[in-house]
């Protein structure tokens, strides 16, 4: 039987002036991440290409005492070290005194909750439930984080429900009244927890795991066959990258070890896809790149005027428009299926 062809979108308007994430955040951001990264490099395990598992790999950029590398074989890039599960798990949790900044720091200190949802989360429900065609879906959000994916699915009539291994993320969500709690998907409970779902999402959690494999692995095995995959993941051929390795000291999103372990290709997510007998139906293109670009000028050279910078701020969106229609944009969401 034929296939479908993969349906595309791209770009995403955004009001860059709802987030608190200016030229002091990343200042302030770079240098805890920074400090993090070499903290968390003194122990490190030899790291192979997880989509491929091959050693045969070319150097790309070292940030923060971590290479990233590119692999021969499928193009994928990720770093070929990385800390032990224990110290990775400390690292999300916070749980060391030495971590000046976990990666949910901002999420409960910074960003505005109902300001994520209305202009993060809102658009990415409306764009998968305009493919699923479904009234009040059940939808799993799986490292749902401080749920407010969750909570903009459930505003639009999903019976949603999120999961996250950080209880501070959990906690800070349910004061929101978002639907969370704290657990982790494994074979042994994935099909108690996703089965009956129509929708499960993986919204910036593979880059994070030593094996993504593995786990969108579990969740195929474990979910109906009509049921859709939501994933969201950082792409390597994109401008932000291009400026992460032109400028490997000032990094504060993107290429930043050992948050993200890796970034993906087009090639590199499709043989992931492959390996666990899914494929791509719906692919949306956007990102952040041009605020990525003038957020490091600024950074740069502080003493920009104020009437320039706002000026910029206007054409944001018209810009990065132009590098999403060109698939130079450093995220995709896309939507999954069972073969």
């Amino acid at each position: 039987m034929k296939m479908p062809d993969t349906k595309i979108k791209y770009s995403k308007s955004f009001d860059y002036s709802k987030i608190d994430r200016g030229i002091t955040w990343r200042k302030v951001t770079a240098n805890q991440r920074k400090k993090d990264s070499i903290w968390l490099s003194k122990e490190t395990n030899k790291f192979s290409c997880p989509i491929c598992f091959s050693n045969n790999n070319k150097k790309v950029v070292e940030i923060y005492a971590f290479n990233y590398v590119q692999c021969q074989k499928c193009t994928h890039v990720y770093i070929d070290q990385i800390p032990s599960l224990e110290i990775i798990n400390s690292f999300y949790r916070k749980k060391n005194s030495d971590i000046n900044k976990s990666p949910g720091d901002d999420l409960i200190n910074t960003d505005d909750f109902h300001n994520r949802v209305k202009n993060i989360c809102i658009p990415k429900i409306e764009f998968v439930l305009q493919s699923i065609k479904k009234q009040k879906p059940k939808w799993v959000d799986i490292g749902c984080g401080i749920g407010d994916l969750v909570y903009a699915a459930s505003q639009l009539g999903c019976d949603a429900i999120g999961y996250d291994v950080d209880n501070r993320e959990i906690e800070h969500g349910k004061n929101f009244g978002s639907n969370i709690s704290l657990n982790e998907i494994t074979r042994e409970n994935a099909s108690s927890l996703i089965g009956d779902a129509d929708v499960v999402s993986l919204i910036s959690v593979l880059e994070h795991l030593p094996n993504p494999t593995e786990l969108l692995g579990i969740i195929s095995n474990n979910i109906k066959p009509t049921a859709k995959i939501v994933i969201e993941v950082p792409r390597f051929e994109s401008i932000s990258s291009a400026i992460n390795i032109a400028f490997p000291d000032l990094i504060s999103r993107h290429m930043l070890p050992p948050n993200h372990i890796m970034l993906f290709t087009e090639d590199s997510f499709d043989r992931l896809l492959k390996n666990v007998n899914l494929k791509k139906r719906t692919v949306w293109y956007y990102g952040m790149d041009i605020n990525e670009l003038f957020g490091t000028v600024l950074f740069i050279n502080n003493s920009v005027p104020e009437t320039f910078t706002n000026k910029i701020i206007s054409l944001l969106n018209d810009m990065q428009n132009v590098i999403d229609k060109n698939k130079f944009c450093d995220e995709m969401l896309v939507i999954v299926d069972k073969l």
